[in-house]
């Protein structure tokens, strides 16, 4: 059955194949078999982590999952909302384009399909932006590609190896930080050893339109640097100097000002992978920060997680379990907000191409926190308005992923 259900869902790309190049069933390697991904951590939003040197390249990225979700509640809408994510989802149908027609050019497009179901249009394209090698150490790069803000953004997701990246990553690109946006980024290696450090600059629109355009709708740092081959550390930072606005002219619904930064930590070996990350900052979400329950709203947040991996190699396949713990405190100002995530994750790659992946999460979260992400909404059913509160719950997620 996990052999037909890979064939029906690569049929319609099938064809696709035949401009990448081939990979190998059987890998000389494990490092051959799965690329580490710390190699590739700022991929600007790829979501497969490698391309060709040279020439032409057409990839399919395929995700398809089935997901139940048991929450603690017994309020109807509290379920419902836990309940969300359920079912059967087409996660991601990405089609990339990547062109390099010389050693100093390049250009690449992503797109979503996946997106285009839900009529998410804005949502559909996920990458188009263009590079120019200026120096063998300095390149820049325009379009549209994830600003250079967190771990759980930056790292490919082809590669990652658990259901969801969990409430943090979610919470990142509703206050404007994380995700994707238009602007430009100047990447340099200034040292000797271009992987003893690496900094990236960008500017970006930030959610600045119309009246508020400016280069410096929002602004991105990064360093990077990789002292050994199994070590790497990382450190951003990111700042929106003015509230954004909408076309009517108020920041309902938009961002304000703010910032936030991040740290971030790997070691990698081809038998096992640690990644850990520490992050904060203000909450820039106008409409989502407020909690019926206080006067005041929510205006900062701390989190961090940390996972480990371990490969196994199984004939032509490798096995890899995974553990992730993540805690995310979206409310310092009150005695709420605190959420409580472990995760368990078994993944098995058939070959470097296809992998089914088995993710089981239990949430822990204060009483009385709100849902991230969204208004404040509640019912009426004890006869007294009561907001709708984020709930424990226990998901249990499975996964085929194919990379073509």
């Amino acid at each position: 059955m996990r052999l037909l259900l890979a064939l029906l869902l690569s049929l319609p790309f099938c064809a696709l194949a035949q401009t990448v190049p081939p990979v190998a069933l059987m890998p000389s390697t494990l490092e051959d078999a799965l690329p580490i991904p710390s190699k590739v951590t700022t991929t600007m939003g790829d979501a497969f982590g490698d391309e060709a040197d040279s020439g032409t390249e057409l990839r399919v990225l395929i995700q398809t999952r089935y997901g139940e979700t048991a929450p603690s509640s017994s309020r109807p809408g509290e379920r419902a909302l836990a309940q969300d994510p359920d079912g059967w989802v087409l996660n991601r149908a990405f089609l990339r384009v990547v062109a390099k027609p010389t050693s100093w050019l390049s250009g690449k497009v992503l797109l979503d399909f996946a997106a285009l179901r839900t009529e998410d249009l804005p949502q559909s394209v996920k990458l188009a932006y263009s590079t120019i090698q200026l120096h063998p150490r300095i390149a820049l790069s325009a379009g549209l590609f994830k600003r250079s803000y967190s771990l759980l953004e930056l790292l490919p997701i082809g590669e990652y190896e658990f259901g969801d990246n969990g409430p943090t990553d979610g919470l990142i690109k509703d206050l404007g930080f994380g995700g994707r946006d238009i602007g430009a980024q100047v990447d340099f290696s200034p040292l000797p050893r271009k992987k003893n450090l690496k900094v990236s600059l960008g500017a970006f629109q930030g959610g600045h339109a119309d009246v508020t355009a400016a280069v410096n709708g929002l602004l991105t740092a990064r360093l990077e640097s990789s002292p050994t081959k199994h070590i790497h550390f990382g450190a951003d930072a990111v700042w929106r100097s003015k509230a954004s606005v909408t076309d009517y002219g108020t920041s309902d619904g938009a961002q304000s000002d703010g910032w936030a930064w991040s740290a971030d930590a790997i070691v990698d070996y081809p038998r096992f992978i640690v990644r850990g990350e520490v992050l904060g900052g203000d909450r820039t979400d106008v409409k989502n920060r407020f909690n019926p329950d206080f006067s005041a709203p929510a205006t900062s947040f701390l989190g961090s997680w940390l996972l480990g991996l371990y490969r196994i190699p199984v004939g032509k396949s490798v096995i890899m379990p995974g553990v992730k713990f993540e805690w995310l405190d979206s409310d310092r100002q009150h005695n709420v907000g605190n959420h409580f995530l472990l995760s368990g994750s078994l993944n098995l790659d058939f070959d470097p191409r296809v992998r089914l992946l088995l993710d089981v999460t239990h949430q822990s979260v204060d009483p009385g926190t709100m849902p991230l992400g969204k208004k404040p909404a509640g019912d009426a059913d004890t006869g007294m308005w009561k907001p709708f509160y984020d709930v424990d719950f226990t998901r249990v997620v499975v996964q085929l992923q194919v990379r073509i």
